[in-house]
This record gives C-alpha cells, structure tokens and sequence, in this order.
C-alpha cells in the first residue's frame, strides 16, 4: 500500500470516527454500552427500527446477517441476525459490525418475504468475502470505534498509572479512551 493510500484511508477513518461521534450523540449514547441498547437507542433517530436478535444461522455461513425487511413501505425495518451459539462476546462484535454497515450507509436490497433470505448472500443480504473491500473495511472501523472501550467497562484490567506504565502507554501510543 501506498503512502498516498495509508493517508487517504487514514482520512476516510477519521471521516467516519466523526460521523460516527455525531450519530451517537443525537441518539443520546455517551458511553460504551451493550450493542443492543445502541441498536434500540438508534432506532429512535434512524429513519426505520434496527433491530438486533439472535437466529440459527447455518454453521457453515456467517455469523451475522443484515436485513432490510420491507413488506411494505409502512412497515420497514433493518434486522441485524447473529448466530444464537456464538459466544457473547462474539455476538457483540456481530452486531457492532453489522451496524457498521448500517451506519456506513452501506446498500441492501430490500426483501419483501422472509423465505427470500438467503444466509449465503445472494438475496437482501452483504456478504463478507474478505476485508479488503472498502465496504467491509468501513463496518469493521466503525465496530472497532463501537466497541472501543467495552472491554474496559466489562473488567479487563488496564495497566497501572506509574510513571513506566505511562511512558509505555505514550511510546506504544495506547489511548484509552472511547470515539
């Protein structure tokens, strides 16, 4: 990759870190929080209901699903589907990635029946075939600004205020800090 590259993927991150920032202000999120409170939280802002809910997804095929479900222009909603035997620190991600594509403003077609849903990708669905294309590096940045600090408040321990630890942290560059 090039230099030239580095600083305009660099751009376009912060680009969507600050998008990001704003969208989860006017929905009222100030902290990290369960991915599933931001999905309820955003749907209050968002122009149709996200909604997030675990479903048995085929072993072999992803572990998690976008939906745009439109039977009727009245009745739309986005439904994110996670893979219900997935650990819950993974169905976490899931969801987080998954709003990434949301957010991102990323296309789906709009199914109209549910039996049209297809878990390998071919209808109403994004499906991930490697993290190289623009689309699913931007899902991926936002679920990494979504769950920033989350392991911070569910009880990882974080290295102490001492002087080393701190000129380690300033070295290494380790922010702790959420958006």
């Amino acid at each position: 990759m090039s230099l030239r590259q580095i600083l305009r993927q660099h751009r376009e991150e912060a680009r969507l870190r600050r998008q990001l920032r704003s969208t989860l202000r006017q929905a009222g999120i100030a902290e990290p929080t369960d991915m599933l409170e931001v999905c309820e939280r955003l749907s209050a802002i968002w122009p149709v209901p996200i909604v997030a809910a675990p479903f048995d997804l085929p072993a072999h095929g992803p572990f998690g699903l976008t939906i745009r479900y439109a039977p009727d222009p009245r009745d739309e909603a986005i439904y994110i589907l996670y893979q219900r035997v997935a650990t819950p620190l993974h169905q976490q991600h899931v969801v987080a990635h998954e709003l990434g594509h949301v957010l991102g403003g990323h296309p789906l077609d709009p199914v109209e029946d549910l039996s049209e849903i297809d878990p390998n990708g071919s209808t109403g669905t994004l499906r991930r075939t490697s993290y190289n294309s623009r689309v699913e590096r931007e899902a991926e940045t936002i679920a990494t600004v979504l769950l920033g600090r989350t392991a911070a408040r569910d009880g990882v321990t974080l290295p102490s205020n001492g002087a080393r630890d701190h000129r380690l942290r300033r070295v290494l560059g380790d922010k702790v800090e959420w958006l």
